[in-house]
């Protein structure tokens, strides 16, 4: 005959299970990369990208330095160089040589912000980098540390089961269903204690003629209130 005090200590494995198998799950969905190491990986991405834009408008700002410069140095030339005598043409030339030079002076004030911007973005990504290396190493770790505890806490359920499976062999079959359907409606607890005369399980008191058919243990009881197997306290 299977006892609810049988039953009863099934259940203690089976909770244990239970735990196992809970944190186990809690481990899968933690493994893997987190909203915190994505997100600094975005940010080092994105001040990559900002950086290149900038690096990408210096390039063509030098280029267009270059040019002006091309432009402004035959002008001077011909201008100073006494090649040019009439009057009217070297008016012209200096007006736009003027021109050339005060695009050039706009230029080169935009030179400045570029660069104290080009600075900024290279400080940000440098920033960026570091704080992902930070999180980066400390996901690391704690990825290992997850690991290890799956490990464990799989080692742990596979010797509960294997504990369990010898504690049911032999079991009446009857009982064991009945043990397993409560479980399945009472949160993984079938089997409940009596304790001055009241059943841990629904908290309500149990008829003294039950009461002492749980402590007789000849037959399974159920709670009248609850419907757990009842064993004794």
């Amino acid at each position: 005959m299977t006892s609810a005090a049988d039953l009863f200590a099934l259940q203690e494995i089976d909770l244990l299970i239970d735990a196992r198998r809970a944190i186990i799950a809690d481990i899968d969905a933690r493994l893997g990369e987190t909203d915190e190491l994505i997100e600094a990986r975005e940010s080092v991405e994105d001040a990559a990208a900002a950086l290149e834009r900038l690096q990408k408008r210096q390039r063509e700002f030098d280029s267009q330095l270059q040019d002006l410069d091309a432009k402004i140095g035959p002008l001077e030339k011909k201008l100073y160089d006494g090649s040019v005598r009439n009057p009217k043409e070297l008016t012209d030339l200096q007006k736009e040589l003027d021109i050339f030079k005060a695009n050039r002076g706009k230029l080169d004030d935009q030179g400045l912000q570029l660069i104290e911007s080009l600075d900024s973005a290279n400080r940000a990504l440098t920033s960026a980098k570091q704080d992902l290396a930070e999180i980066e190493s400390d996901w690391k770790a704690s990825q290992s540390q997850l690991s290890a505890d799956k490990i464990k806490n799989e080692n742990d359920y596979a010797a509960l089961d294997a504990q369990r499976n010898n504690r049911t062999k032999g079991m009446d079959k009857s009982a064991l269903g009945l043990y397993e359907a409560l479980r399945t409606k009472k949160q993984g607890r079938g089997v409940a204690r009596v304790e001055r005369g009241t059943c841990q399980g629904c908290r309500l008191t149990i008829p003294t003629y039950l009461t002492q058919t749980v402590r007789a243990g000849v037959t399974l009881v159920q709670c009248p209130s609850c419907e757990r197997i009842l064993v004794a306290g």
